[in-house]
C-alpha cells in the first residue's frame, strides 16, 4: 500500500544504482492498464528514489524516521571496502547503514512527541561480500527479475513505454513549429 520506495547505497561505487532502479521500475511497470487494455486494480510501481546513504542521512532520513509517510527502504552495503582509507572509516560506514535499518524497525518512545519515533517502518538490508562484476550483476538481476515478476503478477507489459513516446512525439511537433496549446506562445531555447 506504500506509494514510494527508497534505495540507499552505502558505497560510493553504487551511487547511480538508485537512478538505475528508478528507470527500471517506474518505466517498466508505471502503467495504468493490463496487457489486454483493462484498467489495473491498483498501483503498479512505487515511486523509486534514493541516493548514497551517508549523504541522505542528512537530507531525507528525518522524513523516513518521523515523517507521516511510511516509506519502505532498501539499504545496500558492501563488506569489503572499495578504498584505501583506514579500516575504521568503513566500519563506521557499515555501522551507520545497520543503525538506520534498526532505528526504522525499533523506533523509540518518548514523552516528548517531537522525540518519538514510530517503530515497524519497513526496510531491508542487502549486504554484498564484495563489489565485483559478478556480485553487481547478481544485484541487478535480482531487481530486474523482481520488476518483471511484478509485471507478470499484475498482467502488465513491462516492455512498452508509450508514455515516453508521447512526450517525444510532442517534442518533435514543437520542434517543427507546431502550436501545442493555442494562445500560448512557444518558447525556444537557443
Amino acid at each position: 500500500g506504500c506509494q514510494t520506495r527508497a534505495v540507499f547505497a552505502y558505497d560510493e561505487r553504487l551511487a547511480l544504482l538508485p537512478a538505475y532502479l528508478q528507470q527500471l521500475e517506474m518505466e517498466s511497470n508505471g502503467k495504468s492498464v493490463t496487457m489486454d487494455g483493462a484498467p489495473v486494480s491498483g498501483p503498479t510501481a512505487p515511486i523509486t528514489w534514493g541516493g548514497v546513504g551517508t549523504d541522505a542521512q542528512h537530507a531525507v532520513f528525518q522524513l523516513l524516521h518521523q515523517g507521516s509517510h511510511v516509506v519502505p527502504v532498501d539499504f545496500i552495503a558492501v563488506i569489503e571496502p572499495g578504498h584505501e582509507l583506514d579500516e575504521a572509516h568503513h566500519r563506521i560506514l557499515l555501522s551507520n547503514c545497520f543503525a538506520q535499518g534498526a532505528a526504522l524497525m525499533a523506533g523509540r518512545a518518548s514523552a516528548d512527541p517531537a522525540r518519538a519515533y514510530a517503530a515497524d517502518r519497513p526496510s531491508a538490508t542487502i549486504l554484498l561480500d564484495e563489489l565485483t562484476p559478478a556480485s553487481f550483476g547478481a544485484l541487478l538481476a535480482f531487481h530486474e527479475h523482481r520488476t518483471f515478476a511484478n509485471a507478470v503478477l499484475m498482467g502488465i507489459n513491462p516492455f512498452d513505454q508509450f508514455g515516453v513516446e508521447l512526450g517525444k512525439e510532442i517534442a518533435n511537433q514543437i520542434e517543427a513549429g507546431a502550436t501545442i496549446f493555442p494562445g500560448v506562445p512557444t518558447m525556444w531555447i537557443a
